[in-house]
């Protein structure tokens, strides 16, 4: 019951009821006093009292199925979280999957304003408005509000957060655009609509002229729109922190799945286990829900690589969980890209190259896709292509985990350049992830510094006390599974460190 009464304010009725009431008590005192002037008969008087009355529950039945809303008038679906109907105006692309999921997040880019007092200026914001919302409408996960529900909302320059209430969204984008001679500055800043706090904000400076316009407005919105759409970007990684403490029976499918990429900032068993817990539980909230059932094989996955948790049949199931993903959103490049990760760590490298670049070709420009397809392309032996691919993805979202560090640091020891190396790894804090600590400590002893060896070793040796040359052996060799010239060098580094069998 209280549900329904719920139901009855967010969709208006108790609005509409007394507005049609107050209108109809109106007109019955116009027609009382009016129609005795014009020798009305009585029954004139009768007939517009009963037409009043029946279309009150007219007027109550529309308010219920429809809304007013900036994009015009649309059905009002129910919603879990309460949301507006304007939140439900997708973009066309969307899977009927994301519609059954109105608790994730959702986003209005305002019109961005032009402070040059130049029409040409006007021209590139409004242009660059657009190519934002157009590419935040390929993430796999993000509701965005169509650019017709926003258009003259927020053109004055009002509070974002006023704005994204009237459009029933839960972030806001908004930002403007200046040039000053040559010379482009653009200020993006991203607002949470429930408390109006601005959670992240961005300049782009870029010299501009008329042979690199496109350039520079292609640069500057796909680094927005990394930064802030991907799965390590603001919004994910905000929904994130915000779920990770709660219990896990307390969690929708969608706050499950960001609480399971926590673990992806720090790969500790601890929150692995969290993780499988959350997403197994997204999937039973959810059985339809894509996104789950991929990012659990990628938990699976972990089970037999790096033995956070292991339960039987670790790769069997990743396999069934990657591929139920991809056949309930074939279109879904997240998905695509967690079946390839099964695929590598299964050793089938062909498939795993294959699916990799179906990833790729539906969406190159997501950071999460080029930095860890870029980490698997360069251990599978393309370092240049790899390390191109999570160089542009840490250019696009700065908010990149740590382990890219181990893969910069990787690539330099392919190179030989060990003291490049360790600025790289010397960047990452994992302390309890196994594998950035063997590599780590190889380095160390490749290039001859064993007191840094040995407390490396002291320190890894507090998590997994039961790490040896025999287990360094067997990690690496999951990992890095189509290199062996490279895991005996590896190897080798870790001998000249003291470590055992």
């Amino acid at each position: 019951m209280r549900e329904f009464f719920k139901q009855l304010r967010r969709r208006k009725v108790f609005i509409v009821g007394a507005a049609y009431v107050a209108v109809a008590w109106l007109i019955l005192q116009v027609t009382a006093t009016v129609f005795p002037t014009f020798d009305a008969p009585d029954w004139v008087l009768k007939v517009t009292t009963v037409l009043l009355a029946l279309g009150f529950p007219v007027a109550i039945v529309l308010s219920w199925a429809y809304d007013i809303t900036p994009a015009g008038v649309v059905k009002t679906d129910a919603a879990q979280d309460g949301s507006s109907p304007e939140n439900r105006v997708r973009r066309e692309t969307s899977t009927p999957h994301e519609i059954h999921l109105p608790s994730g997040p959702s986003i209005a880019v305002l019109p961005f304003r032009n402070l040059s007092g130049d029409a040409d200026q006007a021209l590139f914001a409004q242009a660059l408005t657009g190519d934002i919302i157009s590419g935040l409408t390929q993430s796999s996960h993000l509701f965005v509000l169509a650019a017709s529900a926003t258009a003259g909302v927020g053109d004055a320059g009002g509070e974002p957060a006023a704005a994204g209430k009237t459009l029933g969204v839960k972030y806001v984008l908004n930002g403007t655009v200046q040039r000053a001679g040559g010379a482009l500055r653009v200020t993006a800043r991203l607002t949470v609509v429930e408390n109006a706090v601005c959670i992240w904000s961005q300049k782009y400076d870029r010299a501009l002229s008329a042979e690199n316009l496109f350039a520079v407005q292609d640069d500057i919105r796909e680094q927005i729109v990394a930064t802030l759409s991907d799965l390590h970007g603001v919004i994910y990684s905000s929904q994130s922190r915000k779920n990770v403490h709660r219990p896990t029976n307390s969690l929708n499918a969608y706050e499950c799945l960001s609480v399971a990429l926590a673990y992806d900032r720090q790969i500790t068993p601890k929150n692995h286990l969290r993780a499988r817990e959350s997403l197994e539980r997204a999937v039973e909230l959810d059985p339809a829900y894509d996104g789950a059932w991929a990012h659990l094989s990628w938990i699976y996955t972990d089970e037999s690589v790096w033995g956070f948790n292991p339960l039987p049949d670790s790769m069997e199931r990743a396999l069934a969980a990657a591929r139920k993903g991809v056949e309930l959103a074939p279109d879904n490049y997240h998905n695509h890209w967690l079946l390839s990760r099964v695929h590598y760590f299964n050793g089938n490298r062909d498939l795993f190259l294959a699916e990799a670049q179906r990833a790729l070709d539906l969406n190159s420009s997501d950071g999460t896709t080029l930095g860890l397809l870029g980490l698997y392309i360069a251990w599978a032996g393309e370092w240049d292509r790899g390390m191109e691919m999570m160089r542009k993805a840490a250019l696009l979202n700065p908010r990149f985990p740590d382990y890219y560090h181990t893969g910069f640091g990787c690539a330099e020891i392919a190179r030989g350049d060990y003291e490049a190396a360790l600025e790289h790894l010397h960047k990452a804090n994992l302390p309890e992830f196994a594998l950035h600590q063997a590599i780590l400590i190889a380095t160390y002893g490749l290039s001859g510094r064993t007191d840094d060896a040995r407390r490396a070793l002291a320190e890894l040796a507090k998590f997994r006390p039961e790490f040896n040359l025999e287990s360094a052996e067997k990690l690496l060799g999951a990992t890095i599974p189509y290199q062996a010239e490279y895991r005996t060098r590896l190897l080798d580094g870790l001998r000249r460190a003291g470590l055992g069998r």
